[in-house]
Formats: structure tokens, sequence, C-alpha cells
């Protein structure tokens, strides 16, 4: 009795460079895609401010390993559906399943792979990704647009130099225009320390800072602190925009600076809101590309290898893409919103896709 067939190491580097070369064309392609949209999407911005130079090149090329990172699970869809419709068509998966070689057999090089994938693309965004985003959004800003920066967030605080003083802030949330653990030092002309005044929050109205559940204290000449019920409308010089500049987006934290953040909102009695579902999906996130791969394969190896050509392929990878992108968009806007918990709003896209790609790989088996 012969021995059934197995995969040799030679055959798992051709299986494995046949995923892994459409998969490169597939992401320098929606790279490409994304920064001409991206250009036609700022392109007033960029006539009107003459982004058309070295200045617009070093934005976009500070903006590719996010782009990178975000096409990173769809390029891999891509490229394992059609590095194997190139293999269907030219009937060498057929020919491995009739030399008794199983599907699991093929599919462990390609998902060895998208293991290195995954691991780059957590890599990618811890590193590379905080640094550059947060240069190129400084550089769109400040240096193209030549908008002011009136703060700076540091030591996980923002901190604003007014006219009438320096505003300190912990938080701001851009969605209701609030800012969080505020407190504002007002000085006098000849820079000493007139007042310090506290609030939980101050909600921009329109015109100005609103606070809620303020005090203030009143220093004297002679050193003594006395505490008033007057209420101050402060920060009429800086406007919720002016904090989009110093706030940061979750892509511009490290997965360790955005959990020092939280816990350093949480032990001042602050609530993190969103930030919770946003270092989870620093965890999810990465495994997409090797849950993409899985559900690529288990669509390549059906029972009927020849059925999926090159466009059904690549328009395939389209679809699936977009609706994976448009569970995860769902899903942590809703834990966002604390409708859901946090752990449901960044795995639950993954949980999904990983049991479709799981169930069409075993009816597969068992046709």
């Amino acid at each position: 009795m012969s021995a059934r067939a197995r995969l040799s190491p030679t055959m798992d580097h051709f299986l494995g460079g046949q995923f892994f070369g459409p998969f490169l064309v597939c992401l320098a392609g929606f790279t490409v895609a994304y920064l001409i949209g991206d250009v036609f999407d700022r392109f007033n911005d960029l006539i009107h401010y003459g982004g058309f130079g070295l200045i617009g090149l070093e934005y976009f090329a500070l903006k590719i390993p996010l782009i990178v990172s975000q096409m990173l699970p769809v390029a891999c869809l891509a490229g394992v559906l059609l590095g194997f419709a190139l293999l269907n068509r030219s009937g060498e998966v057929l020919a491995c399943q009739q030399l008794g070689i199983s599907r699991l057999e093929m599919a462990v090089p390609v998902l060895a792979v998208a293991v290195m994938i995954s691991l780059f693309n957590f890599l990618l965004s811890e590193t590379i990704v905080p640094l550059s985003t947060l240069q190129a959004r400084y550089l769109y800003e400040v240096q193209l647009k030549k908008r002011e920066l009136k703060g700076v967030f540091a030591n996980q605080r923002i901190w604003v130099r007014l006219r009438e003083g320096f505003l300190s802030a912990d938080r701001y949330d851009a969605y209701t225009r609030t800012l969080h653990g505020v407190t504002f030092y007002a000085i006098d002309p000849d820079f000493g320390l007139r007042d310090i005044f506290h609030a939980a929050t101050a909600t921009w109205n329109g015109t100005s800072w609103q606070p809620g559940h303020s005090t203030n204290y009143k220093l004297a000449d002679n050193g003594a602190v006395s505490t008033t019920g007057k209420q101050i409308v402060f920060g009429q010089s800086v406007k919720p925009a002016d904090f989009t500049l110093i706030r940061l987006d979750p892509e511009e934290f490290s997965l360790w600076d955005l959990d020092r953040y939280i816990r350093d909102l949480r032990r001042k009695g602050l609530d993190p809101g969103g930030y919770v579902v946003d270092r989870d999906l620093k965890y999810a996130m990465p495994l997409s590309c090797l849950i993409m791969v899985a559900l690529g394969i288990a669509l390549s190896l059906d029972p009927l290898p020849r059925s999926l050509g090159l466009g059904r392929s690549f328009g395939l990878a389209i679809a699936i893409g977009f609706g994976y992108w448009l569970a995860f968009g769902l899903t942590s806007s809703l834990g966002r919103s604390a409708i859901i918990p946090v752990w449901a709003a960044a795995w639950t896209p993954n949980m999904v896709f990983s049991m479709l790609a799981l169930a069409i790989f075993l009816f597969g088996e068992e046709r």
C-alpha cells in the first residue's frame, strides 16, 4: 500500500509565493488608489494653500504607513483569491486534490505567511504609524494651512496658552464639544497667579465655554486663598477646532501610550469613553489579515475549484472587504456609545468572519 502524497517544502514555498506575489500587487494597487482618492478629497485645500509641492509630497508620504496598515486585510483577501484563481485556472489545485493532498495541507503554508503579515501589521501600527500619522496631521494643519497651534498634549494632559492665562484639561470630547477635568490659571499683567478656576466639564455653546460644577479659588497678595462663587466664562479665544490640532486620534497612540492614557483618566475619575474600544481594536485589527486569508482559502478550495475566475475573485474580495469594514464601523460605533460591551465592539466582526470561514471550509470537505 503506497503512502499518501504530502506537500514537500518546495511545494510549501510555491503555494506561499503564489499568495504573496498577488498580495503585494494588490497592496500596492489599493495603496495608490487610496492616495489618489485622498488627493481628490483634499484637492480644494491643496490648491488654496499651495499643497502641490514638497510639503504636499511629504504629507502624503507620511500617510503611507497608515494606509498600508488599513489596506493589509483586504489585500490579503484579494491576494489569496487571485493567487488560487490562477492555480485553479491551470488545474494545479485539482491535481493536488487528485494526489490525495488535503485542503488543510495546502492551506497551512499560506496561513503561515498570513501570520507573519499579521505580526508585521501589529508592529507597524505600534511603531511607525503613530509617529508618521501625528507628523502628517501637524504638517497639513499647521505648516500647510498655517493654523496656529495654541496648545500641546503633554504628560497625558492638554495645555493651552490663552491671553488671560493657561487652560489645562484632562480630555476633549470632539463629539459633544466638551472639555473634561478643566483647570484655568488666570494671571495678572505681571504674570502672577491671580485665580485658579476648576470645573468638571466645560461645554462650547457656540460663542464661549460654559463650565459645569465649577469652583473658583482667588489668591490674595499676602498668599491667602479664598473660595468665591464667581462664575468665569473662560477661553473665548480658543475654539473647538483648535483642540483638533492637539487631540490625539487612536492611530496616533501606541498601545502602551493609549493604555497609560486610559489608566490616567480612570485614576482621575474620568470616563475614557471610546478610547477603551480603540485599545481593543489595536489587538483585533492585525488579526483581520489572518482571518481574511482563512476566508479566502475557504472560498478558493471549494469542491468546484475552477468556478472562481480572476474577475470574480477580485470583485468578491472587494465585497467581502467592504462588508468587513462596515461590520467593524458598526460595532465600534455601538461600543463607543456604550450600547454593547467593549469586547463585543472590538471582536464581534472577527468572530463572525472566522466562523464563516470555518463553516465554508468544513462544508466543502463534507461534499
